[in-house]
């Protein structure tokens, strides 16, 4: 005797096949929107085109920097850095040079008496010179280059560029090594040491001589009229040479 559910199980077999295979393209569609969904479409707002994706974490983290010490901590200097990042931080701490302290009980290190915080104040606008002059020298150093050999004349007319852009930046750090040496000579006027670690010390140094970045920055600006007087000479023995490398190119 047959079995009598066997009709229905026949019937209900193709419709749970068709459900499953449904339920297979449904879930696929939508993996495949989910996939495909672009983060960085761009749209107007107040006029000029924003990523979508700048724009959200701009608006869930902004952030208001008031006083000098949060300029002074947007300063970020990493292991592998671009000119790009070291003109930022110049801009921060130029910035920070301009506004006024927190209140003192926000400063970045404990003061218990005005003198102290006299201290802080003239170590702050010293470590912030100090940071614009490092900044300053980093980027001449991105255009400066440590030997000439002859091989590196097929590029003079790049090099005496260059070497121009260098003793730029070397002498725009100068006058932040100056400012950075008074605030030095002030902070050492308060006899306690206040807990900034390696600020103190460099104040210590600076105060000693034993950190001179005027004797630094002169030496590299000797070493690069060397180099530019090697590139000179080259020129003017060769003035056809003082041409992109490219422009030579099409000429040859």
């Amino acid at each position: 005797m047959g079995n009598p559910n066997s009709a229905d199980n026949d019937k209900v077999k193709p419709v749970f096949s068709k459900f499953i295979l449904i339920l297979f393209f449904v879930s696929h569609s939508l993996f495949a929107w989910e996939t495909d969904i672009d983060y960085n479409y761009e749209y107007e707002k107040n006029g000029p085109y924003t990523k979508f994706s700048d724009w959200v974490p701009y608006k869930l983290h902004k952030w208001d920097p008031k006083y000098l010490e949060d300029y002074y901590e947007l300063y970020n200097l990493k292991q592998h850095y671009n000119e790009n990042e070291l003109r930022k931080n110049i801009y921060f701490l130029k910035v920070a040079l301009t506004k006024r302290f927190r209140h003192p009980k926000h400063a970045l290190c404990e003061t218990k008496t005005e003198a102290e915080y006299y201290k802080y104040r003239n170590l702050m606008f010293m470590q912030i010179n100090l940071g614009i002059m490092r900044s300053y020298m980093r980027i001449a150093s991105k255009f400066d280059k440590r030997h000439v050999y002859f091989y590196n004349l097929d590029f003079a007319h790049e090099l005496k560029n260059s070497f121009q852009i260098a003793e730029g930046f070397y002498k725009e750090a100068i006058p932040y090594w100056e400012k950075a040496k008074e605030y030095a000579d002030k902070a050492n006027e308060v006899p306690s040491d206040l807990d900034l670690g390696t600020i103190e010390t460099e104040r210590y140094e600076i105060v000693k001589g034993k950190l001179d970045f005027g004797y630094i920055i002169e030496n590299h600006l000797t070493r690069l009229e060397g180099k530019q007087k090697i590139v000179g000479e080259y020129l003017a023995r060769y003035p056809q040479a003082d041409k992109p490398v490219l422009d030579l190119a099409d000429v040859e």
